[in-house]
């Protein structure tokens, strides 16, 4: 039967490891160390008949351990930090196989996968040293594409981005780069126009031009240039300023 727990299966392997790791007799000796598929970067314990791991390279020098001997009760609780870390690990680079993702949007998720947040954002920390995460990069991809979809201003452009979890500097950066050979007020009029053939004909020409403005505005157009582009869209507006028994005749 599928698991009801919001935990993700890596943390509830975690808990299962943690829980066996408790039960072992202080005195058990380590009966091996094995690699853990071909890259020989992730390793697992066996002490007694169970099995702890994986475990990453990095983590295993600094556990002390020796087959032989048990495990000092110091070495017991680096090897649940390192579990806890791999099982983080895991989940992270689950969620980067669908797409790139800003450090701070994969340890909010990770958090809700049930991680523990230390180990969640030490685990990040390594994927960040490899390249496989670049908020900086994603920052400038996404910028740019947002720059090219014509949908939306600059500081709509932003907002998407600190949402995405990328840091308000990066992202400011990003987007003012991004945007910076654009003519905004020739992009926001052509948006404002498109808009405006879509308003009702009985509309008079202050709500006209509210409407425009505020259309403009929440995609995230500033002030000066949504002014600009809206009276530049009702001077070329049929409607704008007929009067209303020519509207009607």
């Amino acid at each position: 039967m599928r698991s009801t727990s919001p935990h993700s299966a890596a943390v509830r392997r975690l808990q299962e490891q943690r829980e066996r790791l408790d039960e072992l007799p202080i005195d058990e000796p380590v009966r091996g160390v094995r690699a853990v598929g071909d890259d020989q970067t992730r390793f697992a314990i066996k002490v007694a008949n169970r099995s702890f791991g994986p475990v990453h390279a990095k983590d295993l020098d600094t556990l002390g351990v020796v087959v032989g001997k048990p495990l000092s009760q110091d070495a017991r609780g680096r090897l649940e930090d390192a579990l806890a870390r791999e099982a983080a690990r895991g989940d992270a680079l689950r969620l980067l196989g669908t797409r790139a993702r800003a450090a701070r949007d994969l340890l909010n998720r990770l958090a809700r996968k049930g991680h523990d947040p230390t180990p969640a954002a030490e685990a990040l920390d390594r994927l960040a040293a490899v390249g496989l995460i670049n908020d900086e990069g994603l920052a400038e991809t996404r910028a740019q594409a947002l720059a090219r979809a014509k949908a939306a201003g600059p500081r709509a452009a932003e907002h998407k981005l600190r949402a995405q979890g990328i840091d308000s500097a990066l992202a400011g950066k990003a987007v003012r780069e991004a945007f910076a050979d654009i003519d905004l007020v020739e992009r926001a009029t052509a948006a404002a126009r498109k808009r405006a053939r879509a308003l009702s004909p009985t509309l008079d020409e202050p709500t006209r031009r509210r409407r425009l403005y505020g259309f403009l505005a929440r995609r995230g157009y500033d002030h000066p240039t949504c002014m600009k582009a809206t009276t530049a869209a009702l001077a070329d507006d049929e409607h704008a300023g007929e009067p209303e028994t020519e509207r009607g005749s």
